[in-house]
Order: structure tokens, then C-alpha cells, then sequence
């Protein structure tokens, strides 16, 4: 079977990457990877071969990837997810694979499956799963333009194949979908601009541990955002009179949080695992073990000043665990900030007096 090859061969490669023995060391002729690379000289006569050995490692990275992306696919086709009852990306994931590269690699699963030189590519090695990936998103981004029939996909992908970086083929891509798009003459063409099936949003989290994000909409659904933020982003005096410091994305980021936290608080919306979608934050008790970071489900740790801002108004379940962090006993949730408590404070505060934060008490 393929694996047992597979296997052979990374076995072959865990051997041949194995540190030098003391006897390696001293007789300074063991034909092994690991000894071969210690004893390299380092005025250039073996740069050649490094250099050489380098290209043909990075080919067997894209065959092996192109290889995964096929056996995923024809694991999905064959119905292992629904038997499974995982996901093809979480499949990969229960495996260690990391996220990114496990949807990436059922994405070009598919890319293969419908562009033959994509496909070329990935099983020669000298495409890389994440230019493939580009590609196949490329003509995919095109094809909601302007509707493609198969050879014209099949053209498009060979075309954006002449570019060196994923960067070159996105731009490439967007390009052609532009053009496209102006040559065509169908009067029942969706212009770019309000065509919906080309909304995107991308949120990831920077070194910092910040959210960013990207968003692409259409021109009715931008215009239902501004709808949205514009009465929330407006100018607000200090209680001095003075004017407010905020600059206007900071006012416009403030606008999003607020229209947020306001969908959250309401009860006519979809739920998550039963219960309506809230921001959970796991605060760990004295004595309980591990680092003692209290925890965001999305984003990870943050400092005592954010979970002192997040307690201002929030529900709080306790939970009992075992040294392994297994949950044991779930107590009841109950608010911090009873209704009579909130009333009094509103009078007294007319706002919240948490430092750095002064919403309203509405």
C-alpha cells in the first residue's frame, strides 16, 4: 500500500537526520545526511551539492502535499467525514495538522479535481500547495464574476501559473476578473459592485494578540454597515466640553464593538451549541494549578484589565475540575451586577467608572 511506502520512506529520512555518534564523529566518513552536513566545508566546495539537495527536498514537500490534498479528497468523495462525523479540516486537525494548512489542503483537494494543470503541478513538484491554492482561488474569484465554462477555466489557470508569488497570482486574478467583467456583453451580468457572492471577511490575530481584520462587501450590504455605524461613530464631547480625542477609525471601531456587544445582549438571534452566542472568558481560581491567565475562547489570554472590564457585566458559572482540567461539577450562573446594584450605580456613576471605559449605561 501507498502508506507502507510513505512510512518506509520517512523512516528512511528519521534515520538518515539522526544526530552523529561518537563513532560517526571520529571516523569522519559516514555517508548519513546528519554527518554529511557536519563536516560540509565552509569555503564552498560542497555548495552544490546542499544547494541541489535543498531543491529536491522542497519538490518532495509539494508532491507530498499535492498527495495529501488527493488522498483528502478522495476521503471526502468516499464518505470517511460523514462516518467519521468530523469535517474533512478536522479530521487533519485531530491529526495535528494546523488549521490554515488543513483548509488549504481540502481546498486544493478540490483545485485539482477541477484545473488538469493544477493538478500537473502539484503531482510533479513543482507547484506549491500554497501557490495551488491561489490559483485555484483565483479562477474561483473569477468565475463569480463572470460565469466560465471549463476550457476557459482551464486557461485562466494555466495564465495565472506564469506568476512567481501567490501575491502576483491574487493580483493577476483580480485583474482578469476586472477585465472579464468590462469585455462582457451578458445583460443579466451581476456588476462587481453588488454582486454578493464576492463578500469576503478575513479575522485573524496578529503577534500582539490583537483581532484584524478585512472585509470586501457588496454595494447594499456596505451601505447597511455605514447605515449601521453611522449614528453610533459620532463625535462625543468630554464632560469638560472639550472635544472628542478619538480619531475617526477609532470612533468607527468603537461603532462596530457597540453594534456587537448590542446583537449579543439580544435574544432574537441564532444559537451556538443550543445556548444564544456569548463572550466566554475562563478565569482560573487561587490554587487550581497551570499559569493562572485568564482566557478568552477566541483570542486567547488577556490581562487583569480586560477580565476587570469584562466582569462589569457578566454572568459567572463556576466550574469544578480535576488536576487534568476534566470539568467535574457545573454550578448555576448568576450575575455580579444585580438589577438593584446597576440602578444604584447608574444614578451615582451615570456611566460606567471602570478606567478606560465610559459607556453609557444603556
Amino acid at each position: 500500500m501507498f502508506a507502507t511506502t510513505i512510512r518506509d520512506f520517512t523512516d528512511h529520512l528519521v534515520d538518515e537526520l539522526a544526530p552523529a555518534t561518537t563513532a560517526e564523529a571520529e571516523s569522519d566518513d559516514s555517508p548519513r545526511l546528519a554527518c554529511l552536513l557536519d563536516r560540509a566545508s565552509r569555503v564552498g566546495f560542497d555548495d552544490a551539492d546542499i544547494l541541489s539537495a535543498i531543491v529536491e527536498v522542497a519538490r518532495a514537500q509539494n508532491i507530498l502535499a499535492g498527495a495529501q490534498a488527493l488522498l483528502v479528497r478522495a476521503a471526502d468523495r468516499v464518505g470517511i467525514p460523514v462516518r467519521k462525523r468530523l469535517s474533512m479540516p478536522s479530521l487533519l486537525m485531530e491529526i495535528g495538522v494546523a488549521p490554515a494548512v488543513a483548509h488549504r489542503t481540502v481546498r486544493n483537494g478540490r483545485h485539482a479535481e477541477r484545473l488538469d494543470s493544477v493538478a500537473r503541478g502539484m503531482r510533479g513538484g513543482y507547484l506549491s500547495p500554497e501557490m495551488a491554492d491561489e490559483v485555484g482561488r483565483g479562477v474561483a474569484a473569477v468565475d463569480k464574476r463572470v460565469p466560465l465554462d471549463n476550457p476557459e477555466r482551464q486557461v485562466l489557470a494555466r495564465k495565472l501559473l506564469l506568476n512567481s508569488t501567490p501575491g502576483e497570482v491574487k493580483a493577476a486574478a483580480k485583474a482578469e476578473g476586472i477585465r472579464l467583467a468590462a469585455e462582457s456583453d451578458d445583460p443579466e451580468a451581476i456588476p462587481a459592485s453588488e454582486n454578493s457572492e464576492l463578500n469576503e471577511m478575513t479575522l485573524t490575530s496578529d503577534d500582539e494578540g490583537r483581532t484584524v481584520s478585512s472585509i470586501s462587501l457588496d454595494a447594499l450590504t456596505g451601505e447597511e454597515l455605514s447605515a449601521a455605524l453611522d449614528p453610533l461613530m459620532r463625535p462625543v464631547p468630554q464632560t469638560d466640553g472639550s472635544r472628542d480625542p478619538r480619531s475617526t477609525a477609532q470612533r468607527r471601531a468603537d461603532a462596530l464593538g457597540q453594534i456587537i456587544r448590542t446583537y449579543l445582549a439580544g435574544a432574537e438571534r441564532p444559537t451556538s451549541g443550543g445556548v444564544l452566542p456569548h463572550v466566554s472568558l475562563v478565569v482560573p481560581t487561587v490554587g487550581t494549578g497551570g499559569d493562572g491567565v485568564a482566557r478568552l475562547g477566541f483570542t486567547g489570554p488577556v490581562g487583569s484589565a480586560t477580565v476587570g472590564l469584562a466582569l462589569c457585566s457578566s454572568a459567572v458559572t463556576a466550574v469544578v475540575v480535576d488536576g487534568e482540567g476534566v470539568p467535574l461539577d457545573v454550578g448555576r450562573e448568576h450575575r455580579l451586577m444585580t438589577p438593584g446594584i446597576r440602578k444604584a450605580l447608574a444614578v451615582r456613576d451615570c456611566g460606567c467608572a471602570f478606567p478606560g471605559c465610559g459607556r453609557p449605561v444603556s
